[in-house]
């Protein structure tokens, strides 16, 4: 939910820098900038606490592989550290090139840089998440892209707040350039649910290679994969033609409703 709300607030927040640094109907990209940044601000505060923080705390509870596999956390330890930056290395079981927060992981979960993590050498290997690295990078992704997404709300909603937000440009460049982040905010996070549960369909009773159907052969499966992935495709491009179309055209302004701003542009 908050995800959605992120989302829409940042869409939001990139029209309404586009049109004012295009000094293209301006005053509803101000309209658009108010609404978006607030409602932004709020669902990032919100995503990161109380809905993220109470979900990692799940997550370590009940799917500990996940959590493992997703924070490259091979050894179990106390004041775990929080991966920034790095490789996973399965042969070795260790982070290559790493940058790391020590402690902050153990913080995160339990409240105390002191607190165990359990790490992926508690988990039988036929257990771990597959492929890791994909889920990894996935995971660091969306945390990333969140993160900022989170103090770019802070610093325009400060902006806002002193009423110098809608002349700061260096401000409204990031705005307008974050249009595509949260879709792929959103499509990493999926990718880390979904990567992050396996092997499992149903966790701990059926993995999911019970899970397939004996009477649906492998190439109906691959025809209908294919087949969502072409429409997929064409939904995709015709969403980015309609919303490049709209966003081009603008706002359309009733008769007798134009600010005297729009009207000045027009008139020149």
């Amino acid at each position: 939910m908050s995800g959605a709300v992120v989302t829409g607030s940042l869409v939001m927040c990139s029209v309404g820098a586009f049109y004012i640094l295009e000094n293209k109907s301006a005053e509803h990209g101000k309209v658009f900038l108010r609404v978006g940044v607030v409602a932004g601000l709020i669902s990032c505060i919100t995503q990161v606490f109380p809905t993220g923080d109470l979900h990692g705390r799940y997550m370590a509870k009940n799917q500990p592989a996940a959590v493992a596999a997703m924070e490259g956390l091979f050894t179990s330890q106390k004041g775990a550290p929080i991966v920034l930056i790095g490789q996973p290395n399965e042969e070795r079981r260790n982070i290559d090139n790493p940058l790391a927060a020590n402690g902050v992981l153990s913080f995160l979960i339990y409240g105390t840089t002191k607190a165990e993590v359990e790490g992926l050498d508690r988990i039988p290997r036929d257990q771990w998440p597959e492929p890791l690295p994909l889920l990894f990078y996935a995971y660091h992704i969306m945390a990333g892209l969140g993160t900022y997404f989170a103090l770019l709300m802070i610093v325009t909603g400060f902006l806002l707040w002193r009423g110098k937000l809608f002349e700061t440009h260096w401000a409204l460049w990031p705005l307008l350039l974050s249009f595509p982040l949260p879709y792929i905010a959103n499509t990493a996070g999926w990718m880390t649910a979904e990567i992050g549960r396996q092997p499992w369909i149903v966790y701990g009773l059926m993995r999911t290679s019970q899970g397939y159907s004996k009477y649906v052969s492998a190439g109906n499966g691959l025809f209908t994969l294919l087949g969502f992935m072409g429409v997929y495709t064409v939904l995709s491009i015709l969403f980015i033609v309609l919303v490049y179309r709209i966003i081009h055209k603008g706002p359309v302004v009733l008769a007798g409703e134009q600010s005297p701003e729009d009207v000045s542009m027009i008139r020149a």
